[in-house]
């Protein structure tokens, strides 16, 4: 669920990045340093308690709990929250194995303890939904966890690096404020209802709307063949794009509000987005400075904006930046 992703960022971060020390806080050890393993394990554990705490406030409460339930939910959204959570699972472990190494733990153990940390998350998730009465707890949203881990895991172990990224862009979308039931309610239009589906502004887009998100695989064609070719930066990727379109409800775009009136919009399709782009791969951007490294680490989730082109599960194609 891409709505809680920024509050899994504070332990996720490489535990040197927030010191103000010398650069040598942000140098890799050989051997497990204590000192480092209690600065990340308490940063782990104070995040994760604030994490467990805020969310259970922000959604759970408010809707009400009942008795833990599951819910199958693998068509829900055009597969866009699948994606989310393969997605978090999979930078949750690489930010968490990165906090590992900088505690000067082994390569296998790393990858150990970045796993079970982001599974820990998504678990506590995945139970909270299980208690909630409008969610539920959903085996095809773990099995979209462990995609996202595997991503990760696999390629540390047979290449020691990551030839492919899974990445997110995000931008706040505009929607109509035409009425839905002219008839029965003149003053309820689609934007209201994106509202009380996804909120408003930039963050609730990244963390709610699934209209506005694409998940991307970025890669570079070069490293893929290992060769390099004189015209291709180092840092230039290409990228596959995945995102939907006209979502107003998880399964269609009819819904009944508390009022008993039914809306009825499904003459706004509902599409899968399908792009073909350039990304940046900040890793590959060369730099001495140990905090800018830290930050390249940080920020290499984010797909950067370039020109694209793609076309829709109806056949519709188009450029544009993204």
């Amino acid at each position: 669920m891409i709505r809680i992703l920024f509050l899994t960022t504070a332990w996720m971060i490489q535990p040197a990045f927030g010191q103000r020390g010398s650069d040598h806080l942000l140098m890799p050890v050989d051997t497990v340093n204590l000192n480092r393993v209690w600065i990340a394990g308490g940063v782990a554990a104070t995040s994760y308690t604030a994490f467990s705490i805020g969310l259970f406030q922000a959604w759970y409460r408010k809707n009400g709990l009942g008795k833990f339930h599951f819910f199958n939910d693998a068509g829900e959204w055009m597969h866009m929250d699948k994606a989310a959570h393969a997605f978090s699972s999979y930078f949750q472990s690489e930010w968490g194995y990165r906090g590992a190494r900088w505690c000067g733990y082994s390569e296998r153990a790393a990858l150990l303890w970045g796993n079970s940390m982001a599974m820990l998350f998504q678990t506590t998730i995945e139970v909270m939904d299980g208690y909630g009465k409008d969610y539920g707890f959903s085996w095809p949203d773990m099995a979209a966890n462990m995609i996202g881990l595997g991503i990760f895991t696999s390629q540390q172990l047979i290449w020691k690096e990551q030839k492919f990224r899974i990445k997110l862009s995000a931008w706040p979308q505009r929607y109509s404020s035409g009425p839905v039931n002219a008839l029965e309610d003149p003053d309820y239009s689609i934007k209201d209802r994106t509202r009380e589906l996804f909120g408003n502004g930039f963050f609730n887009a990244v963390f709610k709307d699934y209209n506005a998100q694409t998940y991307w695989l970025s890669f570079s064609p070069e490293r893929m063949i290992n060769r390099q070719w004189t015209i291709w930066p180092d840092w230039l990727n290409v990228a596959f794009g995945f995102g939907a379109g006209g979502l107003l409800g998880g399964y269609s775009n009819v819904w009944d509000r508390n009022n008993g009136i039914r809306y009825d919009a499904s003459s706004i399709p509902r599409v899968n987005e399908y792009y073909l782009s350039l990304d940046i791969d900040l890793s590959k951007i060369k730099t001495r400075n140990l905090f800018l490294k830290s930050l390249r680490s940080l920020f290499n989730i984010v797909k950067i904006p370039a020109p694209a082109i793609s076309v829709n599960s109806n056949g519709i194609w188009k450029g544009q930046v993204i």
